[in-house]
């Protein structure tokens, strides 16, 4: 048990860091991407795989799928606050840490109360996602510029809090079964951190900027719990996990390329 919760520290603790540091070192559209990689679905999925078994961790991803939903409305509400505020500091980050976690745990009771079949959930999720990307496509488009230099303090603090989420859900999960793990799976577990951070050390812009990007980033998430749902049952956790990353990273590559070409036009 020692040696679990250990591993499940040290994975969120190298997490969070690398996505902090791909935050400030890139421009708001890359580190909104890597937002939106599978960290913290992965983690739950490979915790509750190896704890409750390979179908429990399958039949949980079932639920991630609309279960992010609740993420866009965390990200939507928070960033539309920031940006109206556009305020750094503690004191910045009260008002829209208060306001998304009203939305998401209001959207997360609302998905409790259905039981949505990948058929319903799949095509929620893209219209979710094209609606998040044109409610928050008016929020500021600020880069990082100004770099601060974090101590180690503020990591421990990231890694500390991603940390604690993580054992919370996956030490629960046998209580409260595949949906509701699923759902809160969506809870913003390793970028959370990231936000207040950012929010703390730069501004409301700056922030809203990143989680602009974020939306159509979330289909690498919903690759990843698709992927899950079919290939662990088939070949098992490990090669599971493995296909599943692979197919996130295809959905991040391929969408890259697509928004690339776009542009160029």
């Amino acid at each position: 048990m020692l040696e679990l919760l250990l591993l499940k520290a040290i994975v969120s603790i190298a997490i969070v860091v690398g996505l902090s540091i791909a935050a400030e070192r890139s421009g708001p559209r890359l580190a909104g991407l890597l937002i939106g990689l599978p960290l913290g679905a992965g983690m739950v999925v490979i915790f509750t795989g190896y704890e409750l078994g390979p179908d429990f961790a399958a039949a949980a991803a079932v639920h991630m799928v609309p279960g992010f939903l609740t993420t866009l409305v965390f990200i939507y509400i928070y960033g539309a606050i920031a940006a109206r505020q556009n305020r750094g500091g503690l004191a910045a980050v009260i008002l829209p840490s208060i306001g998304a976690h009203i939305g998401y745990g209001l959207a997360a009771w609302s998905l409790s109360q259905f039981q949505l079949a990948l058929v319903v959930a799949v095509p929620l999720m893209a219209i979710g996602v094209v609606i998040g990307h044109r409610a928050m496509a008016s929020l500021p488009d600020n880069p990082i510029t100004a770099r601060v230099t974090f101590g180690w303090k503020v990591l421990a603090f990231r890694a500390g809090m991603a940390t604690v989420v993580i054992i919370i859900i996956t030490s629960i999960a046998g209580q409260v079964g595949p949906q509701w793990t699923g759902i809160l799976t969506a809870y913003p577990i390793t970028l959370l951190p990231l936000i207040l951070v950012l929010h703390i050390t730069y501004t409301g812009a700056e922030v809203a900027a990143v989680l602009k990007h974020v939306p159509f980033a979330m289909g690498s998430v919903t690759s990843f719990c698709l992927a899950i749902v079919f290939t662990v049952p088939a070949f098992g956790l490990g090669i599971g996990i493995l296909l599943s990353y692979v197919a996130a990273a295809a959905y991040l590559l391929s969408f890259s390329v697509i928004s690339r070409k776009f542009r160029t036009k």
